[in-house]
């Protein structure tokens, strides 16, 4: 038997949603006859959805994808924007891919939050869904900074929903693994 939702009336973004689980997530959003919004660098053809071209690492862009909503508020904000970063030792690791993998899987997750929680705050309501990672519940080898990051959506979803739980928003991780 298929589960099917109605988000109909209600506004989603969905970053990192041209491409793997975010694609997959804006589709079944869209099929639940939801507004949906997808915000990735790459642009995305996806019928019944809207391509923005949005890099969560800078805060003038966020604000410029929100900007475009024209004062509708956001009822589902799923972050998935993500980087993996190579497979290797951390030693073999270089400081510049590490910033990338933490200003994309962290702090991109926070920039956008934070300006969309506010939206949230002002309607009284919302949901927040963050894509962590099993890495970021067990640590995997080869994969340490995004290990890291994954740990840190993680730790920061669970902090904001007690920040929350007050109000009529919820915020909750999914950690999808091998």
């Amino acid at each position: 038997m298929q589960v099917t939702y109605d988000f109909s009336q209600q506004t989603v973004i969905v970053t990192g949603g041209a491409r793997g689980i975010g694609r997959a997530i804006a589709a079944s959003f869209v099929a639940s006859g939801a507004d949906v919004w997808i915000w990735d660098v790459e642009p995305v053809e996806l019928a019944g959805a809207q391509s923005v071209t949005v890099d969560v690492t800078k805060r003038d862009k966020i604000a410029s994808g929100l900007a475009l909503l024209e004062g509708r508020s956001v009822d589902v904000l799923v972050n998935d924007a993500g980087h993996l970063g190579r497979y290797q030792p951390f030693e073999s690791s270089e400081p510049a891919e590490w910033q990338q993998i933490l200003q994309v899987n962290l702090v991109g997750m926070l920039g956008v939050t934070h300006q969309i929680l506010r939206l949230m705050r002002t309607a009284g309501k919302g949901r927040i869904v963050n894509m962590g990672s099993l890495a970021g519940k067990e640590g995997l080898p080869n994969l340490a900074v995004y290990s890291a990051a994954s740990a840190g959506v993680i730790a920061f979803t669970k902090a904001l929903n007690r920040e929350v739980k007050d109000t009529g928003i919820r915020a909750n991780c999914v950690a999808p693994g091998p």
